[in-house]
């Protein structure tokens, strides 16, 4: 059975959950609100199928050797409104709607009724895309979704599974075989947030408007894309919008005090990954493709599989999307978190144990750091110097392509 001896070691995925024939396990989630598997012993017939689909325990760390011909691409959708509607550049739901018009389904993340925390649904309208667009910076409960994937793809059906890529080898494990029927999509992950910190969050804000959250969207592009905004809208009309630099909940995020443990030291850190595509916010296009930076959203894709680059292409030789090949390597340099955890900050326990006790605005007076002028000079300075150090890495690789020519 799972011996989960450290918090670090667990994803959150639920695959040893969904896995257990006799049901001894269940998603409990601890005093911060992330889930752990609870095992009943007294029920557990000792049968090791949640160690076999345990991603941290059969997670390939060595896998980004000889990993040289990776492909990405800088895209967008070519429907403004839905574009300046998603995150970043609207590629998501360009592949779920082909999916969907071919008769097949999507699984993706859409939030609950109150807002306060998000989970796994399944689509099989193109009407209902829209529940999955936008970033929620949470972790879905998955309660039975994979074992509802596993039954549809017995069924014949074409499955789009987007999710983050510690899910995505979740679910993986968790089938036990490939199927030629099933596309993984997965994301370059920050890390993902207390659902209890968020959860209080919506709360405050709540209060503060005096009525219930009716929509929320962390990734408003009202400001601009580089310059996205939190907006919440309440059932009596009122709205709050703020950027992200002042957000508290945003603030937060980014300082990393409220990642789930296994966030600082995670598994999937690599540019080989399980799925068959990878999207992001493509940080960093001034630098790569300038010319394609007008601040309304652009996607990374990179492409894992054969199968992921069709299924890419089909969107692409339908008019729905425009993509322009970059190099994948020089990608990496706005996007760290493809390789990288998120530094555990010194205070990042101190913070969750006063989650309880402290308000929203007093935890954010404690902990979030506030950038002085010092810090300012220095964050200019970094950024000219990496600018500077681009563009001398770009012209060598330059030098070297004419060579070969």
């Amino acid at each position: 059975m799972i011996q989960l001896e450290r918090k670090e070691d667990c994803c959150g995925c639920s695959a040893c959950e969904q896995s257990c024939p006799v049901s001894c396990i269940r998603m409990i989630p601890d005093e911060e609100g992330f889930l752990y598997p609870e095992i009943d012993k007294n029920t557990c017939i000792c049968c090791g199928l949640c160690e076999r689909v345990c991603p941290v325990i059969n997670s390939d760390v060595n896998s980004d050797e000889s990993y040289d011909n990776a492909i990405a691409f800088a895209a967008w959708n070519i429907d403004e409104n839905l574009r300046l509607s998603s995150s970043s550049g609207g590629i998501f739901s360009a592949l779920a709607e082909k999916i969907l018009k071919e008769g097949g389904i999507v699984f993706g993340v859409t939030y609950a009724d109150d807002f306060k925390s998000a989970r796994h649904i399944v689509c099989d309208s193109v009407t209902d895309i829209g529940k999955l667009r936008g970033s929620k910076y949470l972790q879905s409960d998955k309660q039975d979704i994979f074992s509802l994937v596993k039954e549809a793809l017995k069924q014949g059906q074409t499955v789009l599974f987007s999710g983050t890529p510690c899910e995505i080898e979740g679910l993986k494990h968790f089938l036990q075989k490939p199927y030629d029927n099933l596309f993984y999509v997965d994301i370059i992950c920050h890390g993902t947030p207390s659902p209890k910190l968020w959860a209080k969050y919506v709360s405050f804000r709540e209060s503060l408007a005096g009525a219930r959250t009716v929509n929320t969207f962390p990734r408003h592009k009202k400001y601009g894309w580089k310059r996205y905004s939190t907006l919440m809208v309440f059932s009596n009309k009122v709205e709050y919008l703020e950027t992200f630099d002042k957000d508290l909940f945003m603030q937060m995020f980014l300082q990393d005090l409220c990642l789930r443990p296994a966030c600082y030291e995670c598994k999937f850190k690599k540019l080989k990954r399980e799925s068959d595509l990878t999207l992001a916010d493509f940080w960093g296009c001034d630098q790569v493709v300038p010319e394609l930076d007008d601040d309304k959203g652009l996607s990374l894709v990179i492409v894992h599989s054969e199968r992921g680059r069709r299924l890419l292409q089909d969107v692409n030789r339908n008019g729905q999307v425009k993509l322009v090949e970059v190099d994948a390597q020089q990608v990496l340099v706005g996007n760290p978190c493809m390789l990288y955890s998120s530094k555990r900050p010194e205070r990042r326990d101190e913070f969750m144990n006063n989650l309880d006790r402290l308000k929203i605005p007093e935890l954010a007076k404690a902990y979030v750091r506030q950038l002085t002028l010092v810090d300012k000079v220095k964050r200019i300075v970094k950024c000219v110097a990496k600018r500077i150090l681009n563009k001398q890495v770009i012209d060598q690789l330059m030098k070297i392509r004419h060579r070969l020519i």
